[in-house]
């Protein structure tokens, strides 16, 4: 059967087509506008339920949970572990995102949030997100007058945050010059039997501007020809020396012999040294002989083991601030009963961490004793095994277990802002982020440190991300379109 043939007019094709050109042309030019504003501001919301084609839900899914029932009051996202990431695509060719975060916690005193800057996940920009302890009244934000930004207690001045002595002062994600400290006189330093395994950090104050330290090292490794020990020391992170040596592992059945290792510099300026040692954990220092008055080791310190090298076990003893520390032990000759001031821990079972929080009545240094040696301690301080060499070579870290008031901390350097109070218990945090150039797609991390350990949880009902950059002219724009399709030609 023959179809029959419609003849449209031409004045109505034209305006067809002329329609289409027309429509096609406007969604073209809004497309254009929405990914290049001539404002220079894009900005985009999610309660992080699946809705937004910018903003995804924090990942991996078995840390967060969507909140239902009569009793739940809002619509988002629960965090019940740490960390979780969510990835944001970027709608063009931005500088920079504000991060605004609409939250409210549940047993967590501290948050923190930051960008991974690299496609790898090693570069990660951290930033104080939330802090409850700081939140109260009894602390305030302050600039000292060199320029350093933290939080002070309202009986304190604002200049504490410029004294070099780092007594009362804690550090939450910044950095701190270590204080210009130095002695008059060198010891003759006795010889200390101690069994510290693996990689340490020894921090010295000179004396008459000279650092002597004398180690007797020793590989147990029995099937390698030998290891190596290197050694940086460093001031204010800026490298003044480095060394390495040959350790002397054996191919029989005896482990390698001792040998002497000597750090001693001189014409050194006052300030903290930091001797680094790094190997791998068959090498052992066996003995420690340190001419310098004022040194400690930390804040992470591994007691080794004394099999095949010693006859019976080395009991461990030092003195230290530290206010919590973890330890645990891999042989079962190390199970043991920890003690720290009047706070003790027991070792039950090898590769499990022990939580040790010292006792609010304990103030000052206290001393920390492994009975049996064949620890691994993680701490929030150093350690002294002589009660007059302890100094602090560095302010504390702040972190989820911190309780400013009850350990006396006067002061707290960090870039940290106080939230803003919502109402209900919500709070807003934000913070402004360098966007990576020609990123596609960047992710935010966040973390809640031990929020698993004490059952709590962070609820968020939106996130809110502001990309920006200077407004556009003609020319700009046109230049902002040739780079776009250059980046889209290189995906391809």
């Amino acid at each position: 059967m023959k179809l029959p043939e419609f003849n449209l007019p031409a004045w109505l094709v034209n305006g067809i087509c002329a329609a289409f050109w027309i429509g096609t042309a406007t969604i073209f030019c809004l497309l254009v506008a929405q990914r290049f504003p001539q404002s220079g501001i894009f900005a985009v919301s999610s309660d992080l339920t699946g809705n937004s084609a910018f903003v995804y839900p924090f990942l991996p899914s078995e840390r967060t949970i969507y909140p239902t029932g009569p009793e739940v009051d809002f619509t988002g996202q629960r965090v019940i572990d740490d960390p979780v990431y969510s990835n944001v695509r970027v709608p063009g060719p931005y500088d920079t995102v504000e991060v605004s975060m609409d939250f409210r916690v549940l047993r967590q005193p501290v948050l923190e949030f930051g960008l991974i800057r690299d496609a790898a996940g090693k570069e990660l920009e951290l930033r104080p997100w939330y802090a409850a302890a700081l939140e109260t009244a009894d602390w305030r934000r302050v600039i000292s007058k060199t320029g350093r930004v933290g939080y002070v207690n309202k009986q304190t001045p604002d200049a504490v945050l410029d004294q070099r002595d780092t007594r009362g002062l804690a550090a939450w994600l910044a950095t701190s010059t270590a204080p210009a400290m130095s002695d008059a006189v060198l010891d003759e330093g006795d010889k200390i039997r101690v069994s510290l395994r693996g990689s340490h950090d020894i921090w010295v104050v000179p004396a008459q501007g000279q650092i002597d330290v004398r180690l007797e090292v020793q590989d147990v490794n029995r099937n390698r020809s030998g290891g190596a020990l290197a050694i940086t020391v460093s001031r204010d992170e800026q490298v003044v020396k480095q060394d390495a040596f040959g350790t002397s592992g054996s191919m029989d059945q005896g482990y390698g012999k001792t040998f002497p290792v000597r750090v001693q510099m001189s014409d050194l300026a006052a300030g903290v040294y930091k001797i680094r040692l790094i190997a791998d954990d068959d090498v052992f220092i066996r003995s420690l002989t340190v001419r310098n008055p004022h040194w400690v080791v930390g804040p992470r310190l591994v007691v080794g083991d004394v099999v095949g090298y010693a006859t019976s076990s080395q009991a461990f003893k030092a003195w230290t601030a530290s206010r919590h520390l973890v330890a645990e032990t891999f042989h079962k000759e190390g199970l043991q009963e920890l003690q720290l001031g009047q706070a003790k821990g027991k070792l039950q079972r090898t590769r499990a961490a022990t939580r040790i929080d010292r006792n609010d009545a304990d103030t000052g240094l206290v001393q920390f004793v492994a009975p049996n040696g064949d620890v691994r301690i993680i701490a929030d301080g150093f350690f002294a095994v002589d009660q007059n060499a302890y100094f602090q070579p560095q302010p504390v870290r702040f972190s989820d277990q911190t309780a400013p008031l009850a350990e006396g901390l006067q002061a707290v350097l960090t870039s940290y802002s106080k939230t803003q109070d919502l109402g209900n218990g919500w709070r807003r945090a934000s913070a402004v982020f360098v966007l990576p150039k020609n990123a596609d797609t960047v992710r935010f991390v966040l973390s809640a440190p031990g929020i698993m350990s004490r059952a709590g949880a962070v609820d968020i009902r939106n996130m809110t991300y502001t990309f920006k950059r200077p407004p556009m002219t003609f020319d700009t724009w046109w230049r902002y379109l040739l780079q776009e399709a250059k980046n889209a030609w290189r995906r391809i």
